[in-house]
């Protein structure tokens, strides 16, 4: 029988308590699983220990791991529920792809280290500015002692010019 595989792609983040080493080897774990299940792994990508956008499971950092991989249409769904049962895994998500072109790895960021000093700097009002100095206001309209006058317009070089006057006076 055969059936046809599809091209997946899986992101998952592990719990930030980990070492590295168990890091590595829960993602050696999840490869024998899909490789024991007829899969294919295309690729392995590895970003380390970084920041989340926010908290999950109050956990603020993560070691984000991707997969790409070739197998069976039912195979990611066993994945899926082994990622839920599984404490070490916070965040996962899967993605089916047509072609193997479309397939994208991690784009490499500078360590993480030290963002923590920067956000309270930011949050004391250091580095955007003086502490101490007046933030920037939305502004809608300006007020009538900032609004700017119109120049007058010069009609001597406007090619309507004389049909305006000459309305003008018709009007009169």
């Amino acid at each position: 029988m055969d059936v046809r595989k599809h091209i997946y792609e899986t992101i998952f983040v592990l719990h930030p308590e980990m070492t590295e080493e168990e890091a590595e080897t829960s993602v050696q774990s999840v490869v024998q699983f899909l490789e024991s299940r007829g899969g294919e792994i295309i690729r392995t990508d590895r970003a380390g220990k970084r920041r989340l956008a926010y908290p999950v499971a109050k956990q603020r950092y993560g070691y984000y791991n991707l997969l790409h991989y070739r197998i069976a249409p039912e195979i990611p769904a066993a994945l899926e529920r082994s990622f839920r049962l599984n404490e070490r895994v916070i965040r996962y998500l899967t993605v089916r792809y047509e072609k193997e072109e479309q397939l994208i790895g991690f784009t490499r960021l500078a360590d993480d280290d030290g963002h923590e000093d920067d956000r309270e700097e930011r949050r004391r009002g250091g580095r955007r500015g003086e502490a101490g100095a007046p933030r920037m206001r939305w502004r809608g309209r300006p007020s009538a002692a900032e609004a700017v006058p119109m120049e007058e317009e010069d009609d001597t070089d406007d090619e309507f010019g004389e049909a305006r006057e000459q309305m003008a006076e018709e009007a009169c």
